[in-house]
């Protein structure tokens, strides 16, 4: 299993009111009973990747992680990587088409607003948590809502919280694990303390947690690197709000006219503009993904992403801001213009030829990129 910076803050915490929901109302959808179990996530690594990114005298917002919320991912401006093509796997397994709909909603616990949900997986659903006054400065020059913490909601039988931990770093300690039942359910915590890469008195210390939201279903609270110092009785009231509501679609801004036999959506974001500029992101992938608890992010193997980003990022390496298809040869790369919008199509792993990634491209058909009430439902 692969991870990266999406992935820095997965872990747990303490005690507060039940939830009132079942486990088929918190998802959304029908579950399946699921064997294959993996660990959430990995926390030393990419949170040393955080803080060295920031490079700050203090604690304080690193955009590169925020995703506009990134799990994210995740959520959030995506790192670059040159790792080698994935080796050759077993056969792709069948396409299953999944229901990229949730129906958690957004709730407010004091200056912390939960939600919406911004990424639905055929294993979990996510929602960022915003902090009243923390904040990240958009490419565009817009301050936007900064994400200080993600709750990522499993399906039944998907997250094991045998596997919740992590060693930390020079940047990052790991508490250890203490009870935290919330609700009267069974939970796990951790307390992370970050210290400051340049002032290693400067730290922040904030609670993590795992708990049983529902029979045979686990969520995770997982700070983010920059937001305000958060003690477990917060934490706890935090997750302990969590709630369903009507049944919402992810939707994207475009309907495809190819895509290759055997391939299909695994992952799908959609983010408000008023909180990000990476509006719209959804992962195909060759079959269904095997194991429901797979983090989907930048470095799944073999996968395609297509990604709506609203700016056209002049400093960048890459950046053209003439209208069309844009495809460079040997990258598994394609850009297209579209007035203030670039879609990114960017393949990992080799699975996809130059060639079929220029066909998807030239498949797209657009609807109105800045009228999300337009997006079209997922299908494919």
């Amino acid at each position: 299993m692969s991870y990266r910076i999406d992935e820095v803050l997965r872990s747990v915490q303490d005690t507060a009111p039940p939830i009132h929901t079942t486990a088929d109302e918190i998802i959304g959808r029908a579950q399946k009973t699921r064997t294959r179990r993996r660990a959430a996530a990995g926390a030393g690594l990419a949170a040393c990747l955080a803080v060295a990114v920031t490079a700050v005298t203090q604690l304080g917002p690193d955009p590169a992680t925020t995703g506009g919320a990134q799990t994210a991912a995740q959520p959030r401006p995506a790192a670059s990587f040159s790792a080698p093509p994935a080796a050759p796997t077993e056969a792709p397994l069948p396409v299953k088409k999944i229901d990229f709909s949730t129906g958690l909603t957004q709730y407010q616990v004091g200056k912390y607003q939960v939600g919406p949900a911004i990424k639905v997986t055929d294993g979990y659903t996510e929602l960022p948590v915003y902090y009243e006054g923390a904040t990240w400065p958009g490419d565009d020059g817009t301050d936007y809502p900064y994400a200080v913490a993600t709750i990522t909601v499993y399906d039944q039988d998907v997250f094991d919280p045998t596997t919740f931990g992590g060693a930390g770093d020079t940047t990052l300690t790991i508490g250890p694990e203490y009870p935290a039942p919330v609700g009267g359910r069974e939970g796990i915590g951790r307390d992370w303390t970050y210290t400051s890469p340049v002032d290693a008195t400067k730290k922040q210390v904030v609670a993590a947690l795992a708990w049983k939201y529902a029979d045979s279903a686990w969520a995770t609270f997982l700070p983010n690197y920059g937001g305000p110092s958060l003690p477990r009785a917060e934490a706890v009231k935090i997750v302990a709000g969590l709630k369903t509501a009507a049944t919402r679609d992810l939707k994207v801004p475009y309907r495809l006219g190819y895509l290759p036999k055997g391939w299909q959506a695994v992952a799908v974001e959609q983010t408000a503009a008023k909180t990000t500029t990476a509006v719209s992101a959804v992962f195909l992938h060759q079959g269904p993904v095997a194991d429901p608890a797979t983090r989907i992010d930048e470095v799944l193997p073999g996968h395609l992403k297509i990604s709506v980003t609203r700016g056209l990022n002049p400093g960048k390496a890459d950046y053209t801001d003439k209208e069309g298809l844009h495809c460079t040869p040997g990258r598994e790369s394609c850009t297209i213009i579209r007035g203030d919008y670039r879609i990114g199509l960017d393949g990992y792993g080799g699975t996809l030829s130059d060639a079929e990634i220029k066909r998807i491209a030239e498949g797209l058909q657009f609807t109105d990129l800045a009228d999300q009430k337009a997006w079209a439902k997922v299908t494919f």
